[in-house]
């Protein structure tokens, strides 16, 4: 049964509040911008784009409600990696080849003509930094070496052996060796597992360009290390067919590499595309991070010294290892604290002269950064603060984003966080994945923090439109594309999340305080580096950011050990009178400037944290708790689930801006929930927004006490509804709480301003008014009428001609015994005339249609006028304003998914070769056949579709299809009060 924030139809809905001089806020609600909007990842394959299909896969988009895109080259067929189909349409059209380079301008144009934005991934593939022209010089560098036993006491004449050179092994790899190697040092170690570090000797001089080695050895046995750098191989991936096995990643640490990589991706498109950067051609992506670590480059020695004051050099042997067991030099604390000074300067390396090189030549060219900063050896929080558009990813088997992104976004002043969305496995995204299955997975991403979902995958189409599903992402999903069986329904589940992404890309997140490297509660965070770069203020008692954003207090990662720059930057904001929350710090992290360098924290831990569990420096405060400093500051919880059948499914996001306060509340439960929650607002009016249906209204249930007010709602399951405090409240007579101890009523607001009241089962309510007035209220039960006999379906199938058929009853597809109806795809209008008695239409009365079971997706006419399209479970919709006395037309359109279609053509021979066979998963089309490539007849006539990944047999189960019902009329008796 529809509940309270669903069952808002158009006939009882509050549009009264929708008044011509509509607010920003409330027209982009209606009427999303381009900006809130879901985009999509765009993946062209291999050389296997067209003109036309770019143009037709735009003017989609366009019309389905999406954004932009972004632009993939990716290989012709993928699994893990680059699979690619052979026999390929276009094989002339290579990889920025003039045909390519014309297809990206003529895609920017349509893109301008018809107001979408397009970027590009900056790399061929979707991770990460590189390309063809990166040559094992340019690449990334890892160290390498060798060692040698000898003994000592006498002159050693021997030729040390080059290290083995790296072979990749992951994705997409060819397994080739390394043929790129320089020498760093040669080291003599004792020959034991510990060793002190002075007792190390550089024979760095004493190797000749061959490897041979002279050395007056002292005596004792010992172990020489020829120690050097070699590219590590990793490669972008999937690739485009022609530029497999001849690309590498990019040296992410060097500044001179990432210069080289980034005017190579940009300097054509500046060249070629002039007219549209910055306008159509808006952006640059860096996918997740899959390119393995680095840990050297030619300059990282000079840098490491730089910026740590000592030699990494021998420090570097700690990392290997005698008899299974690591070298220690020194001792283990010693080791372990070069460990972390050696990563520091990798994370930093990567971000100053990698990300941040990029972005800088990215924006000189006009364009914006995309970046999904996760997944290698940097800083995750400082690069989601670089990027324009941070991003993280979510797939439909998994929650949502990482949290730290859109904390670290918050921080730096992004009030747009993107995600890679709803991205599936083949187990899970066989043509079967609807916008029901999608929805609880588009949820968790949006609770999460994302607000702008990227779509995984629209696919580019660039053949005839007769070959359908078409092309894909080898066996991934999720299938979004023009060529999608519910392409047109599916509008609609786009326009929710367009509405839903308007307001939460309203204004900007809440947050009360600041974590700083290590994210706690509901804090937003800042990077380590970040906070030592930044001069940060403190206004008021608030820590101000550079981005604008204050906070009442700093939250410290729940350590003991802290960088002297940081503690001596703690201790100056809290003498200026900022609030600082964490453990007392006792020691220093690193080797640089050990030991002194622990006593310059303990000092200042002594200083800061000299009173306990609250201490005062200066104009400032130490805690070290959160509750303290949030009682101290009175600062009140932003909202409080104050009643819930299930309150750890409750999720609460708020938004702040001009025009009011925004709160998102979320039901993650599989169950209905009334709920009772509490905001720190008072003086406001509370409004629910509704996504799916448009619906503006007053809370018909609040209460302001004791400074806060308090909001009642029932939501569905995996359903969500914006609560908006905008308007000033206007003193009237309102309900404070209804007492029930059954949740089968409902309620909605009327446009005169009274409510109605209608259940299921017998019901008796207790309302509360805000003057203290109390009433009960007995709801009658409703009434059910099925709607028996046949029904005229007229089937659409996508690839077949219209037919028509009566149904005696109704039945599931997949039971028919017509070929044409058991492996239907596409969609079929189930037509009925009904008779309503006049008495069904007297006031008071509420008709809901109640579709029953159905798959995938439905819209619904009554005598001609469209009432709106159904998506997710119960389908169930208000039809009482459709209704007339007596004949009545029903027409139930309801959309199938591609699956039986396919498992159908799977019965039929194939006319193509088979290639790799996955099992379970499915298996791919080995190349194009001929008939294809010349255009020519289908052989096999019996075979509608084509792709060219399969995920069915021809004993694959048929999939349930079609309305099954029963379709009933439920009549409910309100209550106006």
């Amino acid at each position: 049964m529809k509940k309270l924030s669903l069952l808002v139809c158009f006939s009882l809905c509050a549009w009264s509040l929708l008044s011509q001089n509509k607010s920003t806020l409330e027209a982009n609600f209606i009427t999303p911008p381009s900006t809130a909007k879901p985009y999509v990842w765009w993946h062209w394959m291999g050389s296997n784009f067209s003109k036309a299909g770019i143009t037709k896969d735009l003017e989609a988009m366009r019309a389905a409600g999406i954004g932009g895109a972004t632009i993939f080259n990716l290989a012709s067929a993928v699994q893990e990696s680059h699979v690619p189909t052979e026999n390929n349409p276009w094989p002339e059209q290579k990889y920025r080849s003039p045909a390519y380079w014309e297809a990206i301008r003529h895609a920017a144009s349509e893109a301008q003509r018809l107001g979408l934005e397009i970027g590009l991934h900056n790399t061929a593939g979707y991770s990460t930094t590189g390309g063809p022209w990166v040559t094992e010089d340019k690449a990334m560098q890892t160290l390498a070496w060798s060692k040698t036993s000898q003994s000592g006491g006498t002159l050693i004449k021997v030729k040390l052996a080059k290290p083995e050179p790296p072979i990749w092994e992951g994705w997409g790899s060819p397994k080739i060796k390394a043929t790129f190697y320089k020498d760093i040092a040669v080291l003599a170690v004792p020959a034991q597992a510990q060793v002190s570090s002075k007792s190390i000797i550089d024979l760095s001089s004493k190797m000749d360009a061959q490897g041979q080695l002279q050395w007056e050895a002292p005596a004792g046995d010992w172990l020489i290390y020829r120690v050097g750098h070699a590219p590590t191989m990793a490669n972008p991936h999937p690739l485009p067919d022609d530029i497999i096995g001849k690309t590498l990643e990019v040296d992410k640490m060097s500044i001179t590499q990432n210069r080289f990589h980034w005017q190579t991706v940009l300097n054509p498109l500046q060249e070629k595309l002039a007219p549209y950067l910055g306008k159509s051609f808006k952006h640059i992506l860096i996918d997740s991070y899959e390119a393995g670590d680095q840990n050297w480059t030619p300059g990282f020695r000079q840098e490491f010294i730089r910026r740590k004051g000592y030699d990494p050099i021998p420090w570097v042997l700690s990392f290997d290892k005698i008899d299974q067991k690591p070298l220690v030099l020194d001792n283990e604390e010693a080791c372990q604290r070069f460990a972390w000074d050696f990563q520091d300067v990798i994370q930093q390396l990567y971000y100053d002269n990698g990300w941040k090189t990029g972005k800088e030549l990215i924006k000189a060219a006009g364009l914006d950064l995309q970046f999904e900063a996760y997944g290698g050896p940097f800083n995750e929080a400082q690069g989601a603060a670089l990027a324009d558009l941070p991003m993280g990813e979510f797939w439909t088997h998994t929650g949502g984003i990482d949290a730290k992104i859109p904390a670290a976004a918050a921080a730096a002043g992004r009030k747009i966080v993107g995600a890679e969305a709803l991205t599936s496995l083949p187990k899970n995204s066989k043509y079967t994945e609807d916008p029901a299955f999608l929805k609880p997975s588009a949820l968790k991403g949006y609770v999460s923090g994302a607000n702008r979902l990227v779509l995984h995958h629209w696919v580019h189409q660039p053949f005839d439109d007769r070959y359908q599903p078409g092309m894909g992402m080898g066996w991934w999903g999720t299938h979004f594309s023009r060529h999608q069986t519910w392409a047109e329904p599916g509008k609609a589940f786009f326009q929710y999340l367009g509405r839903t992404q308007t307001l939460l890309q309203y204004g900007e997140r809440v947050a009360d305080y600041l974590c700083l490297e290590t994210l706690q509660g509901s804090g937003d965070l800042i990077s380590r580096p970040d906070f030592l770069r930044q001069n940060i203020q403190v206004l008021n008692g608030k820590i101000v950011l550079e981005s604008g954003r204050a906070y009442a207090f700093l939250v410290l990662p729940n350590q003991k050990s802290m960088q002297v720059e940081v503690a001596e930057k703690i201790k100056a904001l809290v003498a200026k009178g900022a609030s600082v929350v964490g453990p007392k710090p006792e020691k220093a992290l690193g080797l640089k400037a050990y030991p002194s360098s622990d006593q310059k924290v303990a000092g200042v831990g002594n200083i800061l944290w000299n009173y306990g569990p609250q201490a005062e420096y200066g104009k400032g405060l130490v805690f070290t708790n959160i509750p303290d400093a949030m009682k101290w500051h009175k600062i009140q919880a932003d909202y409080q689930v104050e009643k819930a059948d299930s309150s750890q499914y409750i999720r609460v996001l708020h938004r702040s801006g001009p025009e009011g306060e925004v709160y998102f509340v979320a039901n993650m439960a599989p169950i209905t929930q009334n709920l009772s929650l509490s905001f720190r607002i008072t003086g406001k009016q509370p409004e629910l927004w509704q996504a799916e249906d448009v619906s503006i209204q007053n809370a018909p249930v609040w209460q302001e006490k004791d400074g806060r007010t308090k909001v009642e709602l029932q939501l569905k399951d995996q359903q969500a509804v914006f609560v908006v405090f905008r308007k000033a409240i206007t003193p009237n007579e309102h309900l404070i709480a209804i007492n029930s101890p059954e949740k089968n009523w409902n309620i909605v607001p009327l446009k005169n301003g009274q409510i109605a009241l209608f259940a299921t089962t017998p019901q008796q309510l207790s309302l509360e008014y805000a003057s203290g007035k109390k009433i009960n209220v007995d709801l009658p039960a409703a009434s059910h009428q099925t709607i028996e006999g046949s029904w005229n379906l007229n089937l659409q199938p996508k690839l077949e001609p219209a037919f028509k058929l009566d149904f005696p009853q109704l039945l599931d597809f997949s039971q028919h015994s017509d070929p044409r109806v058991k492996y239907f795809a596409g969609t079929a209008t189930y037509s009925k005339t009904i008779q309503i008695d006049p008495e069904l239409l007297k006031p008071g009365k509420l008709i809901q249609l109640d579709f029953g079971q159905l798959y995938d997706i439905a819209s619904l006419k009554i005598n001609g006028k469209a009432l709106g399209v159904l998506w997710y479970p119960p389908y169930v919709l208000d039809i009482t304003s459709a209704l007339v006395p007596g004949d009545n037309l029903l027409e139930i359109a309801v959309t199938t998914n591609w699956a039986n279609r396919l498992i159908g053509d799977e019965q039929e021979p194939a006319d193509f070769e088979w290639g790799s066979d996955r099992g379970n998963l499915g298996h791919a089309m080995k190349a194009y056949p001929d008939w294809f490539v010349k255009n020519q007849a289908r052989p096999s006539k019996g075979r509608k579709t084509f792709s060219v990944w399969y995920y069915y047999r021809k004993d694959s189960p048929l999939k349930a299809a079609g309305l099954m019902g029963p379709v009933r009329l439920v009549v409910f008796e309100t209550k106006v009060i």
